[in-house]
């Protein structure tokens, strides 16, 4: 098979600034389907299940390309959180999570499409990152809140940013967190034969 476009199935900026800060040029496509369609038991099973229906769901290519798609969910006492949609939500949701461990589920996905074909899919991964929140006053809770971070993001902050000084400690890699784990999807590039540090397509995958 061969790949002449790398293609990232997500409108999110920040995995489009992990793949690029990583040497990865890719284009965007939004994928056209419902998440919340995707069903599992387990919350690290959701994030795959989502992340594999994201990337299955791009329309048909008249090039051959790869899709990577992406998607990640938070487990705290065996449920899944996901993205809230008002501040006193977000207030919850924090005062839950407030000095206590929770794990960030995030998976990637990837899809072959070949020339005007319905796509393959090639492999799917969870990698998974354990993260300990301190114990945050009622201020802190509501000082983060009024930032607006806590809009579209799992767990209703964003460790990149000022969502960092929730934190005493994390078992995990950055990129992970933020919701694409940048080091496992480059060896898996890699095991396909696509080597960003080598070069720009087009290549011949396995």
């Amino acid at each position: 098979m061969k790949v002449t476009r790398l293609v990232l199935a997500s409108s999110s900026p920040y995995r489009r600034q992990l793949l690029e800060k990583a040497g990865i040029l890719v284009s965007c496509v939004q994928p056209l389907a419902d998440e919340s369609e995707a069903t599992a038991t387990r919350p690290l099973d959701l994030a795959r299940a989502r992340s594999e229906l994201k990337g299955l769901s791009l329309p048909l290519s008249e090039i051959d390309q790869l899709a990577i798609s992406a998607d990640q969910v938070l487990e705290f006492a065996d449920q899944a959180y996901g993205k809230v949609a008002r501040p006193e939500e977000a207030c919850e949701v924090l005062r839950r999570l407030s000095g206590q461990v929770h794990e960030l589920h995030s998976a990637y996905s990837l899809m072959h499409y070949p020339k005007n074909a319905p796509p393959q899919l090639i492999l799917s991964r969870v990698v998974t990152a354990r993260m300990h929140m301190r114990h945050l006053s009622a201020a802190e809770i509501a000082a983060y809140v009024a930032t607006d971070e806590w809009q579209g993001c799992a767990g209703c902050y964003q460790y990149e940013n000022r969502g960092v000084q929730l934190f005493g400690t994390i078992e995990g890699e950055l990129s992970t967190i933020v919701g694409l784990p940048i080091p496992q999807l480059l060896n898996d590039l890699r095991t396909l034969g696509i080597n960003p540090l080598l070069g720009s397509g087009p290549w011949n995958i396995d």
